[in-house]
C-alpha cells in the first residue's frame, strides 16, 4: 500500500515539471518568431512604399507636364477668336483639338484608385466633346455662325481644362510637383467664367422655350429640325446649279 501511494504521488508531480521547465522556453521561441515575422513584413512594407513613392512622384511630374500642355489647348479653344472664310463668308476654328498621350507601360497602380479615373478618363471627355461639337456642327445652327458648335466647343474645353487644373493641383500637393508659374495668368478662372456665361445662356434659352405655348413648341427634337433643315438647303443649292429647269 505504501509503495502505491508512493508511486502516484510521484507520477502527479511529473506533468508539473514539464510545464514549468517548457513552456516558458516555448513562449520565448512564438514570441521570437512572431516578432521576426514583423518585422520582416514590415521591412517589405517600407520597401514596396518607398518603391510606390518614387514611381508617384516621376509619374506625377510627367503628367503635370502633359497636362499643362492640356491646360493651354484648351484655353485657346475657349479664348478661340475664329476665322471667316472670305469665299464661302463660314466661320471656322484657329485652333486645334486639345489632346493628351499618355506614356506607354505605365503603372497606374502608384495613385489611388479616385486619381487613377480622374486621370485616365480624360481623353474618353475629349472623344465625347469632340462627337457632340461634329454632331452640332453637322446638324445645329449650321453655316455661316456654326454658333452652337463653338458654344458647345467653349463650354466642353472649359470643363475638361478646369478638371485639368484639378489633377495637377492635387499631383502637386500630393508629390510634390512644382507647377508651372504662369505669372498674371488664371486659366482656372477663366475656366470658371466661361461655365458660368454659357451656363447662364442656356438657363435664359431654356426659360424661354419653357414659357411658349404648348402650339409654338416644336414636336420633332431640335436635332431632327436642324439636320431637315441642313439636308433641304443641300438640296436646294444642288437643284439651283442644275438650273431653273431642276426646278
Amino acid at each position: 500500500m505504501n509503495f502505491i501511494n508512493f508511486s502516484i504521488g510521484g507520477a502527479s508531480s511529473a506533468p508539473q515539471a514539464w510545464l514549468t521547465t517548457v513552456m516558458p522556453g516555448l513562449t520565448v521561441a512564438l514570441s521570437a518568431g512572431l516578432i521576426l515575422f514583423l518585422l520582416n513584413w514590415f521591412r517589405e512594407w517600407l520597401t514596396g512604399y518607398l518603391k510606390r513613392k518614387s514611381e508617384a512622384e516621376v509619374l506625377a511630374f510627367s503628367l503635370v507636364t502633359l497636362f499643362d500642355t492640356l491646360i493651354s489647348q484648351c484655353a485657346d479653344v475657349v479664348d478661340d477668336p475664329l476665322h471667316q472664310d472670305r469665299e464661302t463668308q463660314c466661320w471656322e476654328s484657329t485652333t486645334k483639338t486639345p489632346e493628351i498621350i499618355f506614356p506607354e507601360h505605365v503603372t497606374w497602380s502608384v495613385f489611388a484608385k479616385a486619381l487613377q479615373y480622374k486621370i485616365r478618363s480624360i481623353p474618353n471627355k475629349i472623344d465625347v466633346a469632340e462627337r457632340n461639337i461634329s454632331s452640332l456642327g453637322e446638324y445645329g445652327d449650321g453655316p455661316p455662325d456654326y454658333a452652337d458648335a463653338f458654344q458647345e466647343a467653349r463650354w466642353r474645353y472649359s470643363w475638361i481644362g478646369l478638371e485639368a487644373c484639378l489633377i495637377n493641383d492635387t499631383l502637386a500637393e500630393r508629390y510634390g510637383v512644382p507647377l508651372l508659374d504662369r505669372g498674371d495668368w488664371h486659366p482656372a478662372d477663366r475656366f470658371r467664367s466661361e461655365i458660368a456665361k454659357i451656363t447662364k445662356l442656356r438657363d435664359e434659352k431654356e426659360a424661354r422655350h419653357a414659357a411658349m405655348p404648348d402650339f409654338m413648341r416644336p414636336k420633332v427634337p431640335i436635332e431632327v429640325l436642324h439636320a431637315r433643315h441642313a439636308k433641304l438647303s443641300a438640296d436646294l443649292e444642288a437643284a439651283t446649279k442644275k438650273g431653273p429647269q431642276a426646278l
